[in-house]
């Protein structure tokens, strides 16, 4: 699939350059307003709000008549969302945090760790401050139609085109330090009943201490839980001020993917998005 797209991308730049006209290169920048939305909801998945961060790119764009234009580029695109306050956390990242704190534990222990594992509820919940930062480098291809607002410098366009998405870096960071609740928000200890408790404060103290205290926040890679490329569409509607054969540039519009972004949809699963907000300069070398 990557192979049939670039070679599709490929043909379609050698024929435009063929009829171009005129061939700008220029930079964009601005601010990308993203989404992580639902496409299997879960606890995990759900109830994510903007992430707000700078994006940047280069381009080349291909003038073909005075109307229709093709742009090509390579893009920095930072997606993502976030969550504040009470929220889901998958129980194995519990479970494997609990196994570690026991070093080489015994097969009692490891007994004893897994039926209290099986105990527990399939998601956790914590307090916390929560911004999934997905970074991505784009590459869209965008065909464009321009008309000149009368005798004028400036000019309205539009685009619209495929987009194509290789995974940079994938990281969850976490603000603050929360109890650990179920989703009833009570606390896990407090609703394991006593037997459990004594159990658990007689053999294993360091589960104890973390189901018991606040848990500090941090910092968790995610990158090879996601995919490694998506595919989806782009568009912007823009002004432009044309100035010799160069020209400066306001654009609104967004990006969406057409295909999940997890590698495994046991947690449930997103599509990612975004609106963005750019300005730029182009100008031509010949």
């Amino acid at each position: 699939m990557k192979k049939l797209i670039f070679s599709t991308i490929l043909t379609a730049l050698t024929i435009c350059g063929l009829y171009a006209q005129d061939v700008k290169f220029g930079v964009r920048g601005g601010m990308s307003m993203a989404n992580m939305s639902a496409a299997k909801s879960t606890p995990i998945s759900e109830g994510f709000a903007m992430r707000t961060a700078p994006g940047w790119g280069i381009f080349t764009e291909l003038q073909l008549d005075p109307k229709i234009s093709v742009r090509f580029g390579v893009e920095y695109s930072p997606l993502g969302g976030k969550k504040n306050g009470m929220q889901a956390m998958p129980t194995e990242r519990l479970v494997t945090a609990i196994g570690s704190s026991f070093g080489m534990p015994s097969e009692e222990q490891i007994e004893g760790l897994v039926a209290i594992a099986q105990s527990l509820p399939p998601y956790y919940y914590l307090d916390i401050k929560n911004t999934v930062k997905l970074d991505y480098v784009t590459i869209p291809l965008l065909g464009q139609m321009g008309w000149d607002i009368g005798q004028t410098p400036w000019r309205v366009y539009v685009n619209a085109g495929p987009v194509l998405s290789f995974i940079l870096s994938g990281k969850q960071v976490s603000k603050g330090s929360s109890l650990i609740y179920n989703e009833e928000g009570i606390t896990i200890w407090s609703s394991l009943n006593p037997v459990v408790q004594g159990l658990i404060a007689a053999e294993f103290p360091p589960m104890q201490k973390l189901l018991t205290e606040p848990v500090p926040s941090g910092e968790t890679n995610i990158t090879g839980e996601m995919k490694s490329a998506n595919f989806g569409v782009a568009g912007n509607i823009g002004l432009r001020y044309q100035r010799g054969n160069n020209f400066f540039f306001l654009e609104a519009g967004g990006n969406y993917g057409f295909y999940t972004v997890q590698d495994s949809d046991a947690n449930g699963s997103n599509r990612l998005g975004a609106i963005t907000v750019m300005v730029g300069y182009a100008f031509s070398l010949f």
